[in-house]
């Protein structure tokens, strides 16, 4: 596949996401002081067994961020929307390119929260992720070239991706504002993407309808499953991690340092 002999590329633009839900939920009120939402419980910094409670209380929380949450400007993630998504396979020359604006994520309601390693002393959280199954689903436009042929079209596509493995790393400092409290700031966050189980493609309207050429295309792509996964899974990634920083980012906004994480 000439695919896996150019320059790769895999990108996300998650910016308008981010805006988005700020615009939708509304500006945080100034110095305003909240609690946590009654679905998520603080943890104590001191703790010992603190990584065992983040993980114990961070399951029971993610069935309920998932939902959204207008009061904590945390958007709806089920389904997620990705704005902008990019993938290109190859070269200029020799190579696929799609596209996508507004695919939609299914899949992240039932993520399961395996592991959490906490360390309140480096302000350091890591955290280990399985999502059994996860679909990208919304309408592609394709260019390029694949085995000599030109692949141009645009309709519907799905691209699912079964027990994905993923980490999620987070680091932040802790700032005074002028209502004399103290409040979480992410400073660094990461999603990796660790392994991809299995990886399943269909798009519809290849070669603008060409149904032998679509279906012949279409298995040659999932039959070369891992070689697209490799540049596309660390893409959904890091939408996914995107996302985590803004929950945590906006809850983190309103709630103050000792409410999220008792001393």
């Amino acid at each position: 596949m000439a695919a896996t002999r150019g320059r790769r590329a895999a990108t996300l633009s998650l910016v308008a996401l981010a805006a988005a839900a700020v615009a939708l939920l509304g500006p945080r009120p100034a110095g305003a002081v909240n609690k946590l939402p009654p679905y998520i419980t603080a943890c104590s910094r001191s703790d010992p067994k603190v990584s065992e409670c983040v993980l114990k209380n961070g399951k029971n929380a993610i069935p309920n961020v998932i939902e959204g949450d207008p009061k904590y400007r945390v958007p709806k993630l089920n389904p997620m929307v990705i704005p902008e998504l990019h993938l290109q396979q190859g070269s200029d020359a020799v190579g696929l390119k799609l596209s996508w604006k507004n695919a939609e994520l299914h899949g992240m309601k039932d993520v399961d929260f395996r592991e959490a390693f906490f360390d309140p002393v480096k302000r350091h959280l890591k955290m280990n992720f399985i999502v059994p199954k996860i679909s990208i689903t919304g309408t592609y436009t394709s260019s390029g070239r694949v085995l000599l042929l030109p692949v141009t079209g645009t309709g519907p596509s799905n691209i699912t991706c079964e027990n994905m493995k993923i980490s999620y790393d987070l680091d932040w400092d802790i700032v005074k504002r002028s209502n004399g409290r103290e409040y979480i700031n992410v400073t660094t966050s990461h999603m990796t993407l660790e392994d991809i189980g299995f990886m399943s493609l269909k798009f519809e309207n290849l070669f603008n309808g060409d149904r032998l050429l679509g279906r012949n295309m279409n298995e040659f792509l999932n039959e070369n499953w891992k070689d697209l996964a490799k540049e596309f899974g660390p893409g959904v990634a890091d939408a996914i991690g995107q996302v985590f920083r803004l929950v945590l980012k906006n809850i983190c906004d309103i709630v103050p340092y000792d409410l999220v994480l008792k001393p």
